[in-house]
């Protein structure tokens, strides 16, 4: 699929665990970029993560994480009659643990949003639209082949076949996650589907904490939120490229060493919509 950034560290922390290719970092005159991670559901307000990219091989001694959140600009969303500035506050459920939410405009599907970020003399803007709400028609858990202890989840829906659509699915496993997570190889276009009528699997999110020891199956008396999404097409181009970095920065032979897609203007990352429906399910030792 497309692209990575190697500076982008909010977003591909994790695909960055791997072997890693040895660059000239000398060489390359780099411009520090603002990095966005931003969205709005349908029903949610706005959310947009902003940090500062960094190169890999700058001197980052006594500077934690939590440093590279950029805390102190101006992010201003509009849905075409009504423009909100958001308010920058701690969040500890994220990684920086600062976020700029909403409070005001609520996303609807069909609407189109528009994101303006102004930080340190840059402008940065970008535009979104939230697709139609596909409902799950079933989530089904069943025992994992080759083991007693561990379950796996499908889910199903009927998809549109007269549009090409992508879709996302997140997870949040009550109470172990205090929010939802991107599932792991969640993120897929209709053209991979046998039918109209889809049917996948829905993986437990892999955190930062999961690293070594991670499944992308469930436990008995776990509680599962469910979350299927569509997304415009520039969010499932620049997901489906994260989650192949993810990938190959486990890989010696295809390492990480290019840039991901992006729709931000004057910046890196993603502003993207998402029509979303939630189900929970609670997996019990009757399942079979």
């Amino acid at each position: 699929m497309k692209k990575i950034s190697l500076k982008s560290l909010p977003l591909v922390l994790s695909a960055l665990c791997g072997c890693t290719p040895e660059f000239d970092f000398g060489s390359i005159d780099f411009e520090p970029q603002i990095v966005v991670e931003g969205w709005i559901e349908n029903g949610g307000v706005a959310n947009v993560c902003l940090t500062q990219a960094l190169t890999m091989d700058m001197d980052t001694a006594g500077t934690s994480i939590s440093d590279i959140a950029i805390r102190w600009a101006k992010v201003t969303v509009s849905d075409g009659q009504t423009e909100e500035v958001l308010t920058g506050r701690v969040d500890k459920n994220y990684m920086p643990p600062f976020i700029y939410r909403g409070s005001r405009i609520k996303g609807e599907t069909g609407k189109t949003y528009r994101l303006k970020v102004e930080y340190s003399g840059r402008v940065l803007t970008a535009s979104t639209t939230i697709p139609p709400v596909t409902p799950i028609e079933k989530l089904t858990v069943s025992k994992c082949t080759d083991s007693d202890t561990l379950y796996q989840i499908e889910l199903k829906f009927h998809d549109d076949p007269l549009q090409q659509n992508y879709y996302k699915i997140f997870t949040q496993v009550i109470p172990e996650d205090t929010r939802f997570y991107p599932a792991f190889m969640g993120t897929f276009a209709d053209n991979v589907l046998e039918d109209n009528t889809g049917s996948v699997r829905a993986n437990r999110a892999m955190r930062h904490s999961h690293i070594g020891k991670y499944t992308p199956f469930f436990s008995l008396n776990d509680t599962v939120n469910v979350k299927l999404t569509q997304l415009p097409e520039e969010g499932f181009e620049f997901w489906s490229g994260h989650e192949n970095e993810i990938i190959n920065g486990k890989n010696p032979i295809f390492p990480s060493s290019t840039n991901l897609s992006t729709n931000i203007q004057g910046g890196k990352g993603i502003w993207c919509g998402y029509g979303k429906v939630i189900r929970r399910v609670t997996i019990a030792d009757s399942i079979r």
